[in-house]
């Protein structure tokens, strides 16, 4: 076996590692109320940082894989999956940034109703002080 072949098996398990991983811990994003193997802080911490690891690790496959063809139309044509990859890892990602900016703006509806409804019951506590 080559050794660019042995580096494309290492890099399509270490994509498929990191999504299952991925999707484990953030089972919220496909729709699972708790993730199916409980991980703690650490690990969570871990992914993140190998989220960067494996994007890098793409990257460089994708550039090895570009100087061996001369044509960029047949690169995209023959690799368009591994582009793919490389694009949707920074995407997922995102999702987390919008999960937490999701969470940011309920908390912030939250207050908002509670503080309507600390002005309502300060109105009505003054409309009733009023009648008497």
């Amino acid at each position: 076996m080559s050794l660019s072949r042995a580096f494309d098996i290492f890099v399509s398990l270490l994509v498929m590692v990191f999504f299952a991983g991925y999707f484990n811990i953030h089972a919220g994003l496909i729709g699972l109320q708790e993730s199916p193997v409980p991980v703690g802080k650490e690990v969570e911490e871990f992914w993140e940082w190998l989220t960067w690891a494996v994007f890098g690790i793409l990257g460089l496959d994708l550039y090895l894989k570009y100087r061996k063809t001369s044509n960029p139309k047949e690169f995209v044509r023959k690799h368009w999956l591994d582009i793919l990859m490389l694009a949707l890892l920074p995407l997922f990602a995102g999702f987390k940034i919008a999960k937490i900016a999701v969470k940011a703006i309920k908390g912030a509806k939250l207050t908002k109703s509670g503080f309507k409804a600390y002005l309502g019951a300060k109105k009505l506590q003054k409309v009733g002080r009023g009648k008497k």
